[in-house]
């Protein structure tokens, strides 16, 4: 049993569920989901960063839009894995690129970012899920559910 703090008597609900209390990463999208399937990741949605310090100078407008169109096609390979597995709701211990994020919403894919790892465990365990480290790991079997 948990309270909030405000609001009125008649405000009171009882959630039989999971109630996350975290906004979702985008403001637009849906925050009520019904019969959801829960995909936790603890890998980033963004793509890899190099390790090493190099520059990369891009020198011609071709060259930006051949970079930002290679990125977008990253990230719907990414939404693309993750709705192909099943999964309604994508909870994940880091963030989102700006981009990621637009595409998420357009793709009626709601997220929620930047929960911890001990909340990210307690999440899993509730719902039953198992906690994903790569994308190339997801599958049905390891998303959680809640709802009805």
């Amino acid at each position: 049993m948990d309270g909030k703090v405000g609001g009125r008597l008649e405000d009171t609900k009882l959630v039989r569920g999971i109630v996350i209390d975290k906004d979702m990463s985008h403001p637009q999208m849906r925050k009520d989901i019904t019969d959801a399937k829960i995909c936790v990741l603890t890998c980033p949605f963004e793509p890899p960063k190099p390790k090493t310090k190099h520059k990369l100078e891009l020198e011609t407008v071709q060259a930006y839009t051949d970079m930002q169109a290679a990125e977008k096609e990253y990230f719907l390979d990414m939404i693309r894995k993750v709705k192909a597995c099943g999964a309604n709701l994508v909870v994940c211990q880091w963030g989102f690129d700006d981009e990621a994020n637009h595409l998420l919403m357009q793709n009626d894919l709601p997220a929620i970012r930047w929960v911890g790892g001990v909340e990210l465990e307690l999440i899993a365990i509730a719902c039953n899920a198992r906690i994903v480290p790569r994308f190339s790991e997801l599958s049905p079997e390891k998303l959680g559910t809640a709802g009805h």
